[in-house]
């Protein structure tokens, strides 16, 4: 059954964008939009980098810290419990704690106040991401104490 159509009924069959898509579309390009796409990514990919870079970096501060953290109070345990075992536990004490950083490589400082050995440390934490962006290094610092009495 072939059924032929008016060629007005025909026109309006064929299926037509609608016009202001088509105007928009040509504003748009004639407006110069069609290359800000192209200006975008590498801005967007850049904050997904800098993104990353800080989830990554700081988790490995945390990580170098909480390491820090653990030597360090192994460090004032283990000095304040020798120390207490000696006459004179202030300058044993402060002694063993110095010794215990310099042969584990750590930079610190060790005092002793009111019974209580104080050991505190500092470090770096190299970034891996974050350089990119002029971040090299992020510090890391650690503070122990513990109580010396003599004659445990």
């Amino acid at each position: 059954m072939n059924v032929k159509l008016c060629p007005q009924l025909a026109a309006l069959s064929v299926r037509r964008p609608r016009p202001g898509r088509t105007a928009l579309t040509r504003r748009s390009c004639q407006a110069g939009e069609s290359g800000r796409i192209v200006a975008m990514v590498p801005l967007a990919s850049l904050a997904a980098l800098i993104c990353v870079g800080i989830g990554v970096d700081f988790s490995g501060q945390t990580i170098a810290e909480q390491a820090l953290r653990d030597q360090v109070s192994s460090c004032t345990r283990s000095s304040a419990d020798w120390a207490a075992l000696t006459a004179a536990p202030a300058p044993s004490a402060v002694a063993a704690a110095d010794q215990c950083l310099s042969e584990r490589g750590l930079s610190g400082t060790a005092s002793f106040a009111d019974g209580r050995l104080i050991v505190t440390s500092s470090g770096v934490y190299q970034t891996k991401l974050l350089s990119i962006v002029a971040i090299n290094r992020l510090s890391t610092h650690a503070t122990s104490s513990a109580d010396v009495s003599q004659g445990r």
